[in-house]
């Protein structure tokens, strides 16, 4: 049925009655939303337009003719091709059954029962009838010709047959396509067919294509199968297709004539798609209209079925109601029941307990009450019920003094029974009856102990199957006697002699005194013969006794959750049971005072303190870590215990259960924290105290001397509280003045040795490893465990640095003298002889390296960013996500102990530059210098009246020698210098201080030359070699050199003619301001000061030195003053000022 309002795909339409039950409306007609043009293409329809058919009136508004086969609608006439199906059968079926079932039903039920409603199969046969009515106004509507409505039928439809075939024939064609898919794409890559003429090789490849084409429009590549081909699956494309066709064709004409028969078969090949489409149209229209007849039928069905299922929901709600007072009364009336028979029961308990004492106080013969609850007097000859003294009957005995001890309590606690309590026989007979009560129930609960005791103390193995099988515990007794204990206090005298049967029998030798007493005794003349502490043994003896426990309590808390669990306890008491026996029974086990294993643990610390010997500490600390360690395994397994404590039954609360296990989860936590907090107390100072002794130890294994620490500044406040302040190392740092007498073979071989500065990294990762297992790691640790993970990290770093490689790299620094020795050097050095040191000796560059390495050993073994899985310093921190604080303050650790030791190994560093400095200045100065003392350099000076310099040669010295002695000498120095440099710095270091060393070697050639030396022609010669060796050495490292450069250019000034140096000046144009020449390159001043120099720039008169006539000519052409009159800046000239 169409729901009013609902609009369809084809168009806007109003609903049409359905049935005599359904709402009334008017549904209009519309254009058809999914038609294009006049082909008549159908879209999707909404459901089919019902009415009541053979009475009332059409869509025109004339009256039905009697016969629905004697009219055809208008909406058929209207438009054929839109026409929506117009039922008849069904709404005329519905609209019957409505007919009588509102004719059967009864009046003021409040609903219409309609039990004669079609079922499913007659809906669907009805359907069927307006199918095919539906079909037949079809068909005559497009005639028009009304005999069509009787004599029509779709089987005998010749356009449906043929429609029909061809749709078959189409799915065989795609399935033999599929099938030869692979031949067609064989056949179409071959293009060599023998013994055929050019035209029958024209058809056959045009045949070829067809097929290939067929194949690419039925069954396009991204719908059939891949291939692995990549050429294929190209050629299935309809340009690789156009290819294919034409790939061997030359001639135009050919050409024409492949694509015109190719352009045919395109033609035929659209015809065909063209009327695949239109039937394939057609049959979904057909198929629409059939759907939705046979919706409106199971839809009627469903709507029915939802009212019979509303009705039948209305009906049970009324009755159900009754149904649920009626249960009410009755539970309530049985619950009155049950109390009437326990309150019989309860006095009849209690008339028989009052005549029992009555009969003993008449008597004067006191009753043995508890024999006979013993069991000690025969059966026959007690007096008393035998529901005390039979103990097959213990459970309800149980349950009965119970039920008594309230009454007793009852009436002593009520104020309102002065009228009874006036009577004095009453009165008597009450009090003798709680006597015999009270004294019963003592009995009862002794007999029920020492039953418990005795099953409990035979053992066995702990299974709990519901067989009894040879060997296994008696746990079904011991649960029902448990049950009946729980009645008597809550089971309080039940838990204490649990506990101490648990003690008694499982664990005797831990708190079994005199066991206890003559261990120690054993144990002190062990120690007074033995002074050696058997670290094994103790590891041993601690291991026994945690697995003991662990095993013990493991199996008394299955135990407990199997007999404890007790049905009949108080709301809210019967759950918590177990739990609170398992916690009595660890409180005994582990925080006894005297035998508990906390106990046991203090003696055994007492004991390695009573060793006055170092290594007590180090096996102290070991201790420590065992015991934490085997308690952390021990209340691990107690808390995964604690939750099989409590059994999950079917009328358990669960909420109830899960609080009480975390309630002896967090009793357990406490537990281990208590044990654990002991012995982290002293923990950490110990392990901060023996991290300092070993380092320092290794130290003056060394054989370093230490120096004595400052004294420490005690916290009074602290100390008066009695709060044990934390450990603050003493700095005992290495004592410089040793190492300087030692000297650098002593100190590689000492402090600076591989195992020396790896032996306090040894140390230090042991204390981590310690801490981790005592503290815990990540955010179980906590704020403790970062605070000694930074203790000890902050504590290595001012050792390491401080006490060990600060002294030592300041030491180095010292060692170095930056002057060079008074006596010249004898030039040149013998290079078969190994090179001079030039005041640095090779050691301290090894030390240096040494400190690096060590340095970054440090940083490795220690801190280890970012390296997952070592458990290093920034790994155990960062775990500790909360606490940035301790990050931040060992990352302010790191910073200051490599930023100090960087800091000292950079004044080390420049020590040794001013040292090599000097001895450069000695070599090349004090060195060429003195070689000028004697020989024809020293007629020279002589002659002119000039101290020339070593490069003041005259016209006829030989050239031969390719540098000056001093020059090679230095350079030979220097490249040994480098290697022992380059292997103890880093790279960038290395560049920085050979740039540095390059700058002090060329300031110091060129301050002496332009104060001192003169250059002749051929001295300038060898001074050119000279600089470009000096070159060569300095470029091995770094990249500022462009000195040199510069310099080299400058020493053509004394190689060049005097008519040739205007155009060298200021280039060819001869101008001062162009430019151009040294004057732009080098500076003006420069370039002059550096012409100064030459041998013919001045010569000796008698009133003194003067300038040349050349030199002052040039000067005047040039228009510039000499700067060489006056004082020469030789800040000018340094190399930093051309970088």
């Amino acid at each position: 049925m169409v729901k009013e309002g609902k609009k369809s795909k084809r168009g806007p339409r109003d609903d049409r009655s359905v049935s005599s039950r359904g709402t009334k409306g008017t549904r209009g007609k519309s254009p058809k939303a999914g038609r294009k043009g006049d082909k008549g293409k159908r879209g999707k329809s909404p459901k089919p337009k019902s009415r009541k058919e053979g009475k009332g009136k059409d869509s025109s508004g004339n009256k039905n003719p009697e016969n629905i086969l004697e009219y055809i609608p208008q909406e058929y006439l209207d438009n054929v091709e839109t026409a929506e199906p117009v039922l008849h059968f069904l709404p005329k079926m519905v609209a019957s059954t409505d007919e009588s079932g509102a004719s059967g039903s009864t009046p003021g039920s409040g609903v219409q029962s309609n039990t004669k409603f079609p079922n499913l199969r007659v809906l669907l046969s009805a359907a069927e009838d307006d199918i095919r009515l539906h079909r037949a106004r079809l068909q005559a509507a497009k005639a028009n010709n009304i005999n069509f409505l009787r004599s029509y039928k779709i089987e005998n439809d010749e356009m449906w047959l043929l429609r029909q075939q061809r749709l078959n024939e189409r799915t065989l064609m795609l399935s033999k396509l599929n099938t030869e898919r692979s031949m067609i794409l064989k056949e179409l890559q071959e293009s060599n067919v023998k013994g055929l003429t050019p035209q029958e090789m024209t058809q056959v490849q045009l045949a070829r294509w067809q097929r290939a084409l067929e194949l690419y429009v039925y069954k396009p590549p991204k719908l059939a199968q891949a291939e692995t081909a990549e050429e294929i699956e190209r050629d299935l494309e309809f340009l690789g297709l156009l290819e294919k066709l034409l790939e061997h064709i030359t001639e135009e004409e050919d050409m024409s004539e492949i694509l015109s028969q190719a352009a045919d078969m395109c033609s035929t090949l659209v015809d065909v798609t063209k009327q695949i489409v239109k039937d394939a149209t057609e049959q979904v229209a057909e198929a629409e209209d059939v759907y939705q007849i046979r919706l409106e039928a199971h839809e009627l069905f469903g709507r029915n079925a939802l009212t019979r299922t509303e009705e039948i929901q209305n009906q049970f709600r009324i009755n159900g109601r009754a149904a649920l007072q009626i249960g009410n009364q009755l539970e309530f009336a049985e619950s009155k029941r049950k109390r009437c028979e326990s309150a019989s029961v309860l006095i009849r308990r209690w008339w028989l307990m009052e005549n029992t004492a009555e009969q003993e106080s008449l008597s004067g013969e006191e009753l043995n009450v508890e024999e006979e609850v013993r069991g000690v007097v025969p059966l026959a000859s007690c007096r008393m019920d035998p529901l005390f003294t039979r103990r097959e009957n213990s459970l309800d005995a149980a349950r009965s003094l119970k039920q008594l001890r309230q009454v007793v309590r009852s009436r002593s606690g009520n104020a309102n029974m002065s009228v009874e309590r006036s009577d004095a026989t009453v009165s008597r007979r009450f009090d003798l009856t709680a006597n015999l009560i009270k004294r019963t129930s003592e009995a009862l609960e002794q007999r029920l102990l020492n039953d418990f005791s005795e099953i409990y103390a035979k053992g066995g193995v702990y299974e709990f199957t519901t067989k009894p099988r040879a060997g296994q515990i008696e746990w079904k007794k011991l649960k029902d006697l448990a049950r009946a204990l729980n009645l008597f206090d809550n089971g309080r005298n039940l838990l204490e002699r649990y506990v101490q049967l648990v003690i008694g029998t499982r664990l005797p030798e831990l708190f079994d005194s005199a066991k206890i007493k003559s261990s120690g005794e054993e144990k002190e003349e062990e120690n007074d013969d033995e002074e050696e502490f058997d670290m094994e043994a103790t590891r041993s003896e601690l291991t026994k006794l945690f697995h003991q426990l662990s095993e013990v309590c493991m199996e008394e808390f299955q135990l407990i959750a199997y007999i404890f669990d007790n049905p009949d306890a108080d709301v809210g008491m019967g759950e918590v049971i177990p739990l609170k026996i398992a916690r009595a029974l660890c409180t005994r086990v582990i925080g006894d005072h005297k035998n508990g294993l906390q106990s046991r643990i203090n003696d055994l610390l007492d004991s390695i303190d009573r060793k006055t010997d170092f290594d007590a500490g180090a096996k102290k600390l070991d201790t420590f870590v065992v015991i934490h360690e085997k308690a952390s395994g021990l209340f691990s397994l107690l808390r995964d215990s604690a939750e099989k404590l409590v059994l999950q039954t079917d009328d358990s609360d669960k909420n109830a259960d899960t609080t009480a296990v975390d309630s002896l989860k967090a009793f357990l936590n406490s537990q281990e924290a208590g044990l654990n907090n002991s012995h982290r107390h002293g923990y950490l100072n110990l392990e901060l105290r023996l991290l300092h002794h070993e380092c320092c130890n290794a130290l003056d294994q060394a054989g370093c001397i230490l120096m004595a620490p400052a004294r420490i500044r005690v916290d009074q406040n602290l100390l008066e509280k009695g709060v044990l302040e934390e450990y603050r190392a003493p700095l005992l740092p290495i004592s410089k003045n040793s190492i300087k007498r030692a000297g650098f073979n002593e100190l590689l071989s000492g402090p600076l040795k591989q195992s020396v500065l790896r032996q306090p990294l040894i140390h230090a990762t042991d204390s981590l490893a310690r801490a981790r297992l005592m503290f815990g790691s990540g955010k179980d640790g906590g704020e403790t465990s970062a605070r000694v993970i930074t203790s000890i990290y902050s504590q290595m770093c001012n050792f390491y640095g401080q006490a060990f490689l600060y002294p030592i790299a300041e030491a180095l620094q010292e060692m170095l003298k930056s002057s060079a020795p008074f006596a010249a050097p004898q030039l040149p050095f013998n290079e078969d002889e190994a090179a001079h040191d030039m005041g640095v000796d090779p050691a301290f560059w090894v030390a240096l390296e040494r400190i690096h390495a060590a340095a970054k050993a440090f940083d490795r073994e220690m801190w280890a960013e970012s390296k997952k899985g070592s458990l290093r310093v920034w790994e155990l921190l960062s775990m500790n996500g909360e606490n940035s604080s301790a990050i931040a303050a060992g990352r302010d650790c790191r910073i200051e102990f490599f930023s100090e030791l960087e800091h000292r190994g950079e004044d080390a560093v420049l020590r040794a530059l001013d040292t090599l400095s000097a001895h450069i200045q000695w070599i090349v100065v004090t060195g060429a210098e003195a070689m000028l003392s004697s020989g024809g350099a020293r007629l020279f000076n002589q002659l002119s009246g000039q101290s020339g310099g070593p490069y003041a040669m005259s016209s006829g010295t030989s050239l031969e020698a390719p540098n000056s002695p001093a020059v090679k000498s230095l350079c030979y120095c220097l490249r040994v210098q480098f290697v022992q440099v380059q292997s103890a710095l880093t790279p960038q270091s290395l560049s920085s201080f050979w740039t540095a060393l390059s700058m002090r070697i060329y300031d110091i050639l060129v301050t002496r030359l332009l104060q001192h030396w003169y250059v002749s022609t051929v001295g300038a010669v060898i001074l050119a070699r000279d600089v470009e060796a000096l070159r060569s050495v300095s470029t091995l490292a770094g990249t500022k050199h462009d000195h040199w450069d510069i310099l080299r250019e400058l020493l053509t000034l004394y190689m060049t003619p005097p008519d040739a140096l205007k155009i060298m000046l200021v280039g060819s144009e001869g101008d001062a301001s162009s430019g151009k020449g040294l004057f732009q390159r080098a500076g003006r001043e420069q370039s002059l000061v550096f012409m100064s120099r030459r041998v013919d720039f001045r010569y000796k008169t008698g009133q003194g030195l003067r300038k040349s006539i050349w030199a002052t000519q040039l000067l005047d052409e040039l228009k510039v003053r000499d700067p060489s009159d006056g004082h020469i800046n030789m800040g000018l000239f340094a190399a930093g000022r051309r970088v």
